[in-house]
């Protein structure tokens, strides 16, 4: 199999990025999760049950799975003999200790809490380590430097994130680190690479334009949060060079951003399909509804046909780069994110798409540094906005965002919700450590 040769997946990774047709990428993806659902039915008590009665050829007619689903049967889901009680003891006491290099029984085992709090288990294996590095190196764009010197900002490490051979050094830098203390070691590592969740590359912007910060990094990638338009834009005139993506979730390895920067699908590593309200397909340059991924080669944790929840606007445009690889246009965020208003006409409840909440913010002031929208019920909406400047008029942009606001509902033909502003920094998830701009409070 070629996912158990490091420089054969690498090599197949190049070709099919460059060379394959949209029907060879459909072909590809068809040949490959039928395989994986051929393997996890004799492997999986759960999945075996799941499928005693419908067709295993037609894979992208299977029925759909979630983490609440994964996470209640995860010892009759997974394939490699871990029981839930295990994993989750496991996990436990590596968060404690803080031991994240620490395998279980040869497996690399992580605890996931994404965005909502709810706990979820990642088991990878050595194998799929393997394969998951070489689709990386065969993607990424990296800059051409003789030493690479890439300081990785994230909230845990593992020992794939220290590394320091033949004069290339991969360094994790701590989200924990005091500000001051940061600065100091990324002056001192002086990284070419620099990566990290867009709510901390915007802090070290900050630092370089106030001239606290030295550090001139030729690539700078984004992950872990929704790295937005003004964001993006934003980082690419301070930082002075495009900001690259790596669209990675506990799912899987989603998209990587190609040379010419566009964020392209893996599309030989997942199958993400893209659906509206009513299950059928997304056209490009529709923001989708729900998306459900399928992870091709992964059998220890299958990754078949999961509800994903991510909003995403895919491209009309091929990439300039050549391949067919499908363009994410825009993540819009997660369902979770999206706000709900009450219908005037029949009193139903309507889904509004988080980025017009977005806009409605930063269009009311060109002075606002930070913000963050979390909608309690149908008709509260809480607004936290972060000023460039105290002095600045409180009342009159607190109107403009209370109108900004109410429009965007009654576009939607919903009723106005009560807007409360508040002029205070936003708050980070309590379980992830992530900054969510736009968030919905209140299950659906």
């Amino acid at each position: 199999m070629e996912t158990n040769s490091f420089l054969r997946f690498f090599i197949g990774c190049k070709r099919r990025f460059k060379r394959f047709s949209p029907e060879k990428i459909a072909g590809y993806q068809l040949k490959e999760a039928q395989r994986v659902v051929k393997f996890i039915v004799s492997k999986s008590v759960f999945f075996r049950e799941l499928y005693r009665r419908v067709d295993l050829s037609a894979v992208w007619a299977l029925p759909t799975v979630n983490k609440k689903v994964m996470m209640e049967n995860l010892t009759t889901y997974n394939t490699v003999g871990l029981t839930k009680e295990e994993l989750l003891a496991f996990t436990t006491r590596v968060e404690k200790e803080e031991r994240y290099g620490e395998r279980l029984k040869g497996f690399n085992v992580a605890l996931s809490s994404g965005t909502s709090g709810n706990r979820g288990i990642v088991i990878t294996s050595p194998a799929e380590e393997k394969y998951l590095q070489a689709a990386f190196f065969a993607r990424f764009s990296f800059p051409r430097v003789l030493r690479m010197r890439w300081a990785f900002l994230l909230r845990i490490t593992t020992p794939a994130f220290q590394v320091k051979k033949f004069g290339q050094q991969l360094t994790h830098f701590s989200l924990k680190l005091p500000l001051e203390v940061l600065r100091r070691r990324l002056e001192s590592f002086q990284p070419n690479i620099l990566s990290a969740p867009p709510s901390m590359l915007k802090i070290l912007a900050r630092e370089i334009q106030e001239e606290r910060l030295s550090i001139q990094p030729k690539r700078v990638v984004s992950y872990a949060e929704v790295l937005e338009p003004e964001i993006k834009t934003e980082l690419e005139e301070i930082f002075r060079t495009p900001i690259h993506q790596i669209y990675q979730a506990s799912e899987g390895a989603l998209g990587l951003t190609c040379k010419a920067g566009s964020l392209h699908i893996n599309e030989d590593l997942v199958k993400l399909q893209l659906l509206n309200k009513d299950g059928t397909e997304t056209p490009a340059g529709t923001p989708c509804f729900q998306s459900v991924v399928t992870d091709l080669h992964k059998t220890s944790q299958p990754i078949v046909r999961f509800e994903l929840n991510d909003i995403i606007t895919l491209s009309l445009e091929k990439c300039s780069c050549g391949s067919s690889f499908r363009v994410i246009e825009h993540i819009m965020g997660r369902a979770d994110d999206m706000f709900w208003g009450e219908r005037k006409d029949t009193n139903e409840l309507q889904y509004i798409f988080p980025d017009y909440i977005r806009r409605a913010i930063i269009i009311s002031s060109e002075h606002i540094e930070e913000y963050q929208a979390v909608q309690k019920s149908p008709t509260k909406v809480v607004v936290r906005v972060l000023l460039q400047r105290k002095e600045m008029k409180n009342e009159e942009l607190a109107e403009t965002l209370q109108k900004n606001i109410a429009r965007v509902f009654n576009s939607y033909k919903c009723r106005t919700p009560r807007v409360e502003v508040r002029f205070e920094a936003p708050i980070k998830n309590r379980f992830s450590g992530k900054l969510i701009r736009i968030h919905r409070a209140f299950e659906v």
